[in-house]
């Protein structure tokens, strides 16, 4: 997944100024119907989808425990992501995934495309099973 402005930028202060990174607490995982860019566009909202919420990769447990460590670069889900039964009016087609330095609002930090995009009708139950996001840093 390609890094956010946000992120790049911080990474690069960080490695070539030896300004401090800052850190997130936590993170979480969003949704979007569209490619989100650099700047975290088209992410789902309470409009289409009523109750739909950032999740949280490591459920509330140390953060560390959400996704596996790092290797070759690469770093996927450890836990099962579960953002609930769709419960908008109309079909939503997902396409894209992002991770997130806060549960609303906040900075994007990572974003990429599904491997198939999947629509979800009122009623299905969107999950990211374990392994299934994977963050690449290129």
């Amino acid at each position: 997944m390609p890094a956010s402005t946000y992120l790049g930028n911080m990474v690069l202060e960080s490695v070539l100024r030896g300004l401090a990174f800052v850190e997130p607490t936590r993170v979480w995982v969003a949704l979007h119907t569209g490619n989100p860019g650099v700047d975290g566009l088209n992410e789902i909202t309470a409009a289409i989808w009523t109750s739909y919420q950032r999740q949280d990769p490591a459920l509330a447990g140390p953060m560390a425990s959400g996704f596996d460590p790092a290797l070759a670069k690469t770093s996927s889900n450890a836990k099962q992501m579960n953002f609930g039964e769709m419960d908008g009016l109309t079909d939503v087609q997902v396409t894209h995934a992002s991770v997130w330095d806060s549960q609303t609002g906040g900075n994007m930090l990572l974003y990429g495309p599904l491997v198939t995009s999947r629509t979800f009708a009122p009623t299905d139950e969107a999950l990211i099973k374990v392994g299934k996001l994977t963050e690449a840093v290129i």
